[in-house]
């Protein structure tokens, strides 16, 4: 098989190969230790590096699903789309059920409604949706793979560190950092999900007003 032919979305690599390659990197260091994880991927070789990232890939969807599904539990099932449903309740929405409505002959009451109608006629004008998308989803990954890191900082901690003392501060150190991973990967998962949403909608306000524009301009 030429891999070469293959064409990886930012969102495949972003989204899916590096969390599940941090993943599997964690579940290494669980299994065999600080030491023998380093030693081993010293000695990949190409052969080894590709099956790597193949199953990396794959270990990304579980990744991906468990964040969603633990996030949604926590904070409910709208969670990730509560960027639109505030934005649904400004006056700014006002303009894109007007634009809506004169398009249509009527008018969107749902949003979910509306901002999938918005983000079709949108198409290739708001390119860095994928961008925004992605990175919010790498930091929900973010989130789910610093609570699971502790326990491969449990195994550095208490099996190749020594004494206990020393083991007890270098858990600390690996818990606290961890920690600040996923309160900063957090921040940055909300801020771009709010980004991929609301967007769409002011995007779509942008397309309406340059067909509107052309509409008006005299042909020659």
């Amino acid at each position: 098989m030429d891999f070469s032919k293959l064409k990886l979305e930012i969102y495949d690599l972003l989204g899916l190969l590096l969390p599940g390659l941090i993943a599997l990197c964690q579940a290494w260091i669980l299994l065999r230790g600080w030491a023998p994880f380093l030693a081993s991927v010293l000695q990949l070789g190409a052969t080894g590096f590709t099956l790597l990232l193949l199953i990396a890939f794959g270990f990304g969807h579980i990744i991906q699903e468990l964040g969603d599904v633990g996030i949604k539990t926590a904070k409910g099932e709208r969670y990730f789309r509560q960027a639109r449903d505030r934005f649904w309740a400004t006056a700014e929405s006002q303009l894109v059920r007007e634009a809506i409505r004169k398009e249509l002959g009527h008018e969107i009451e749902s949003v979910d409604l509306a901002f999938d109608y918005c983000l079709t006629k949108v198409k290739d004008r708001f390119v860095k949706r994928d961008v925004f998308l992605a990175t919010s989803d790498l930091c929900r990954s973010f989130v789910l793979l610093s609570v699971l890191g502790l326990l491969p900082a449990v195994r550095i901690a208490f099996c190749d560190i020594h004494p206990v003392p020393k083991s007890l501060l270098a858990f600390a150190m690996l818990a606290v950092l961890l920690l600040a991973t996923a309160l900063l990967a957090w921040k940055r998962m909300v801020r771009f999900r709010e980004l991929s949403e609301t967007t769409v909608f002011r995007s779509y306000l942008a397309t309406v007003g340059e067909s509107q524009k052309s509409a008006a301009e005299p042909h020659s």
